[in-house]
């Protein structure tokens, strides 16, 4: 009899136990970072640029080094060595590792979108800030009762949020010059929400950063939500404008964010062991002059890369020979990593990577 109220009494506890969950997600996306800069570092044809470039001999000072090795640690330190050392890599195309959009646009949205809905819609083409009417992988999480409620994202561009959202899907989200969504308000987010409001609005559709950062870590610390979408942009913006020297500067201070997100949520008990980090990019960018460009016509343009850190992900390093991936891949990946059931709007589920 002892026996069996035994097992009665341990029935619900495993349920209750399947229903928390144990897993955490953060996925950082960094919009139109080349995977040249990435596994390469800072490229010297475009370094002697003086066009795109204030100060040649500062940047040689910040970022050149004399072995690609040398100067992608420079660049992105967090990436190689911690990532690179704990975690796995790919998208170094010299090592014959190769990933990319599967869409014909090479531009963001469409890459969002394929990435969050894991296919691709022909009829998404544009980058306007239009919701997807398709089912996301993130609508699947909200929607699991162990993340019910504990999914949000934000974004440093207008238009990523609509990526992810649909008449049915209810995921908070911030972008572009929204206020926080955060459900524990705290001074800090206060703060940020009254600076992003008086800053002057460089891009129409788009803030820095360095907010998107600001309000995602607060909010970590604040909601602990189980998966977080952090979208950042400056990337992107500086490479359309062709500032070479502040491509590099953004890509180096994301990698310096993610450093802190990463440290803050493994000092934390609820994220500690529990979370794993997903790393990746929307498109690529050209090849030689055509840098600053992306899309349909541009050559070289199609290339992205993703990395995997934390819980359940193999120390692989940069891998070698293999793909190629595909970015609608990553909802398969994401759906494998929070162990739900997912099914893309088209039917084809596709195989995780790196798992």
């Amino acid at each position: 009899m002892k026996r069996l109220f035994f097992i009665f009494l341990m029935f619900p506890l495993m349920l209750s136990s399947k229903v928390v969950g144990d897993t955490r997600l953060v996925i950082i996306t960094i919009d139109g970072l080349r995977w040249q800069e990435v596994f390469m570092g800072i490229d010297e044809s475009l370094m002697a640029n003086t066009k795109e470039v204030r100060d040649v001999d500062q940047l040689r000072r910040m970022y050149w080094r004399h072995t690609p090795v040398d100067r992608r640690k420079s660049l992105m330190p967090f990436v190689w060595n911690t990532i690179a050392t704990q975690g796995t890599l790919i998208g170094n195309r010299t090592l014959g590792s190769v990933m990319q959009v599967a869409n014909k646009t090479n531009i963001s949205f469409p890459g969002y979108s394929e990435m969050m809905t894991g296919f691709v819609d022909d009829a998404i083409t544009s980058n306007d800030p239009v919701a997807n009417p398709h089912r996301n992988v993130l609508e699947a999480a909200n929607e699991d009762l162990r993340y019910k409620g504990n999914v949000v994202m934000y974004g440093s561009w207008k238009s990523t949020r609509y990526a992810i959202h649909n008449e049915e899907a209810h995921i908070p989200a911030s972008v572009s010059y929204e206020k926080n969504i955060a459900k524990s308000q705290t001074s800090v987010l206060e703060m940020v929400d009254k600076m992003l409001a008086g800053m002057p609005r460089y891009w129409r559709s788009e803030h820095f950063d360095a907010f998107t950062y600001a309000y995602a870590l607060e909010t970590i610390k604040a909601d602990h939500p189980k998966v977080i979408w952090i979208s950042f942009g400056d990337c992107d913006e500086w490479a359309h404008a062709r500032k070479y020297d502040l491509y590099l500067d953004a890509a180096n201070a994301t990698d310096t964010f993610i450093q802190d997100i990463y440290e803050t949520c493994e000092a934390d008990k609820f994220y500690k062991g529990k979370t794993t980090y997903l790393i990746t990019c929307d498109h690529g960018r050209g090849d030689g002059a055509e840098w600053g460009s992306h899309g349909s016509s541009i050559k070289g343009s199609e290339a992205t890369w993703l990395m995997l850190l934390g819980k359940g992900i193999e120390p692989k390093g940069e891998t070698l020979n293999n793909g190629p991936f595909l970015t609608k891949q990553v909802a398969a990946t994401i759906a494998h990593i929070l162990d739900i059931e997912f099914t893309p709007d088209d039917g084809a589920p596709l195989q995780p990577i790196g798992m």
